[in-house]
């Protein structure tokens, strides 16, 4: 379980000290682009999907890490996966600043309006509707 939560600590450390990097260059950005960056991880559903993500994610992780710590109980499993989900659910809003900084340094203000402008036409809609169940 030391390890485990080592581990842990370890991930948690390692965005820790990416973000200050991250929020940094995103300061920098013209609002206009960071509005339409904004507009996008709105309109693809980005923050929610991660939600979905953590769901199905987390039980995968925790399960190999199960198998190579065999002898540490169900019971503290359990509990540690409950505890995982729910602290990275509540450091989603976190998550944004670096996120926009990703987008910022990979897509020009001219590309950050196509891929708006694409999700929000009907088969970009329809694509962040029926992306997430063909994932399943």
């Amino acid at each position: 379980m030391v390890r485990v939560v080592c581990y842990c600590a370890r991930v948690v450390a390692v965005i820790l000290s990416m973000t200050p990097l991250q929020t940094h260059s995103v300061a920098a950005m013209d609002a206009e682009k960071r509005g339409n960056i904004e507009a996008l991880l709105r309109d693809t559903g980005m923050l929610a999907n991660m939600n979905r993500m953590i769901d199905l994610l987390t039980p995968q992780i925790i399960g190999g890490l199960k198998k190579t710590n065999a002898e540490i109980p169900a019971a503290v499993w359990d509990e540690f996966t409950g505890i995982c989900t729910e602290e990275m659910k509540r450091s989603l809003p976190e998550l944004e600043e670096p996120v926009i900084a990703i987008y910022d340094a990979n897509f020009s203000a001219d590309e950050i309006k196509q891929l708006v402008a694409f999700y929000q036409s009907p088969v970009g809609r329809k694509i962040v509707v029926q992306l997430p169940q063909l994932m399943q």
